[in-house]
């Protein structure tokens, strides 16, 4: 069936809501191709738009009800099968049955959220979410496939369905799920909760508030201040310890008594609950005991002065694969390629 994919152009919309009483959320979206009545149901055929490195969100409605995590599609959706339990996997009432035609996506790297968002919580906001929802509907033609039920008769409630668009802008706006969002994107910036007033409400095709931090000068001032710290806390301990990040896909030596330490240093202005790691640092840390070192709430001033942030370390650090999400690709270019300028 044909989907309306009214977030297709805009990059930074890459959440999804799975509304399901199972009990292994974040293996996998799983649903059947057809309906009872052996029709598409868009709820279902959404499984096949998700893309790899889109962010699930799992309403459980066994516990809660509400937001209890989130995974990152791991791959391409895929013809598969399903069997329908007793209760039905999706807490539809059937009998169970063969396997049956499914479209199935990969999750990895499951998260139970700190602060789960439950459906009290976003009753308590529901004015705003219903101003979401006026908004995008008036600026988008079609369906939303919206995540939340809303009238003037009953409270707000999950979406009768599996598989629903969650936009954006409502991701955003929860402090709850500051994680999620951080994930989805590089280095946010200094401004962390977006005003989701009527008027002030996003454009769905509008670039995010969140991305790398622009000004060179102000990132590597973070940066500088971050290491120095960390080098004047090894080195106050008796350590030999070396700026390495220049050669070496770690970011300090530190020596003593025959013994040497590799530490990775990440610094941020915001509270960061996610950072950024490239492919040779993660190979490194899986292969060398490494120390992580996040120093996040730095103030920065505008002479580029660092002052105060909060620290945090692990100790014999190793990032599992399972929990990276691409946010970045790095593409082989095919032959072919016109030698100048395009033609226009």
């Amino acid at each position: 069936m044909a989907i309306n994919k009214w977030w297709g152009r805009d990059p930074n919309e890459r959440y999804w809501l799975e509304i399901t009483n199972r009990e292994d959320i974040g293996t996998n979206l799983l649903a059947p191709q057809v309906n009872d009545r052996g029709e598409p149901y868009w709820s279902y055929a959404l499984v096949r738009e998700v893309r790899p490195g889109d962010l699930v969100l799992h309403w459980d409605k066994n516990h809660g009800p509400g937001v209890v995590g989130y995974s990152h599609a791991r791959g391409e959706a895929f013809a598969s099968t399903i069997v329908w339990q007793s209760r039905g996997t999706y807490g539809r009432q059937r009998s169970a049955s063969g396997p049956e035609p499914a479209w199935e996506a990969p999750l990895g790297g499951y998260r139970e959220l700190k602060h789960p968002v439950t459906q009290a919580r976003l009753r308590e906001i529901e004015a705003t979410i219903r101003a979401l929802r006026d908004h995008l509907t008036e600026a988008v033609a079609g369906p939303l496939y919206f995540p939340f039920a809303l009238s003037g008769t009953r409270p707000l409630r999950a979406a009768q369905g599996y598989l629903t668009k969650l936009p954006r802008a409502l991701v955003e706006f929860l402090p709850e799920l500051r994680a999620l969002r951080q994930t989805a994107v590089s280095e946010p910036h200094e401004s962390e909760v977006p005003d989701l007033s009527p008027a002030s409400l996003p454009n769905p095709c509008k670039a995010t508030g969140y991305g790398r931090q622009r000004d060179v000068q102000r990132r590597q001032a973070v940066e500088r201040y971050a290491m120095d710290l960390v080098l004047s806390h090894y080195r106050s301990h008796g350590y030999e310890a070396e700026d390495v990040g220049a050669h070496s896909p770690w970011d300090i030596t530190a020596r003593k008594n025959g013994a040497e330490v590799h530490v990775e240093v990440k610094g941020s202005t915001t509270a960061r609950e996610v950072i950024d790691l490239t492919e040779g640092e993660v190979r490194h840390a899986e292969g060398i005991p490494t120390c992580l070192v996040v120093i996040d709430q730095i103030e920065l001033g505008d002479d580029l002065r660092c002052h105060g942030g909060r620290w945090r370390s692990w100790s014999d650090w190793s990032p599992a694969r399972g929990e990276l999400v691409a946010t970045a690709y790095r593409y082989p270019l095919p032959a072919g390629g016109h030698g100048g300028r395009p033609s226009v």
